[in-house]
């Protein structure tokens, strides 16, 4: 992270009250004294802008897309003492599609199935563009190895995670692999990741969809 980048947590996915939790633990740390906290419901988007004011910290803005929300919190004294002014609204009931949106989707190459690569191409657009009228959505899309050519040399493919991306699914290519390939400037939606992400997001998923 540069020295003009503004650090982001991303908590999609978290059921409540853990993007309280996460946005507590940052205020507690200090390091960060201006970031920003994505959440994909109301009631955690409520409650995280409750809790950073309770802790003295300033709401700069709230950006909405949908059912996707990114909180810009400013804290200039993290230390400080603080004093709960606003009560936190109850965690609503999970959800069957709660317990299911942190599914990871994880591609390893830019076909599906062995044989005919034509015929692989073809039917790992269409796997995308499926993705997109499935409920509930994933959480991420991670690409490995001849996988992350989709994010940048396949327009059908690259359309399709666009669409993905504005209704909120992450879409995470492998820095190594787009290296290894030449392409980490062609990219052309999401973003780079590495391994350790890669790590974290399989853990952290509740399932792991992989087209082979």
């Amino acid at each position: 992270m540069t020295h003009h980048e503004i650090f982001t947590l991303d908590a999609r996915g978290l059921l409540c009250p853990e993007p309280v939790m996460q946005t507590k633990k940052l205020l507690d740390d200090g390091k960060f004294t201006n970031f920003r906290v994505i959440v994909d419901n109301e009631a955690a988007k409520e409650n995280v802008c409750r809790f950073a004011r309770n802790r003295g910290a300033t709401i700069q803005s709230v950006e909405s897309q949908g059912h996707i929300f990114t909180i810009a919190i400013v804290s200039e004294n993290p230390n400080a003492n603080y004093v709960e002014k606003e009560e936190l609204i109850p965690c609503p009931l999970p959800t069957q599609a709660n317990m299911l949106s942190r599914s990871v989707v994880y591609i390893g190459s830019d076909t599906m199935g062995r044989g005919d690569d034509i015929l692989g191409a073809q039917l790992m657009r269409g796997f995308l563009r499926t993705i997109i009228d499935s409920s509930p959505l994933p959480w991420r899309v991670i690409l490995i190895n001849f996988g992350v050519k989709l994010t940048s040399l396949d327009q059908e493919a690259v359309e399709a995670m666009h669409v993905m991306e504005e209704k909120g699914v992450e879409i995470l290519s492998c820095g190594t692999c787009l290296e290894r390939f030449g392409l980490v400037d062609q990219i052309k939606v999401g973003r780079i990741t590495n391994m350790f992400e890669v790590v974290e997001s399989l853990n952290s998923a509740s399932k792991i969809i992989s087209p082979g």
